[in-house]
C-alpha cells in the first residue's frame, strides 16, 4: 500500500492529479506566502503536463521552502503506481 493510502485510509483516486502535489495555506498568511503557494503549485502543474523537468520542478518546491521535496514526489509517484496496479 502506499503511504498516501495508508495515511489516509482508503485508495484515493482525485480526478486531478495535482490534488496530490498541491499546497494551500491558511487565511492569515502573507502575501509572500500565498504567492509561494501560487508558484508551487503552478510548479506541479506545468511538472505534470510537461512543461518542466522533475529537477526543475525539485527546485522550486525546494526554493519555496518545501521539506524534503524529493520525499513528496516519491510519496506521489508510489502511490500513482498502486492505483494503476489495483484498478
Amino acid at each position: 500500500m502506499s503511504r498516501i493510502a495508508e495515511r489516509i485510509g482508503l485508495i484515493w483516486t482525485p480526478e486531478d492529479p495535482l490534488d496530490f502535489l498541491a499546497v494551500d495555506v491558511e487565511g492569515n498568511c502573507c502575501d509572500a506566502e500565498f504567492q509561494g503557494m501560487i508558484a508551487i503549485n503552478q510548479a506541479g502543474r506545468d511538472w505534470l503536463t510537461g512543461k518542466i523537468d522533475i529537477i526543475e520542478y525539485l527546485d522550486k518546491l525546494e526554493y519555496y521552502g518545501i521539506p524534503n521535496p524529493f520525499e513528496i514526489v516519491d510519496e506521489f509517484a508510489d502511490h500513482i503506481d498502486f492505483v494503476i496496479s489495483h484498478s
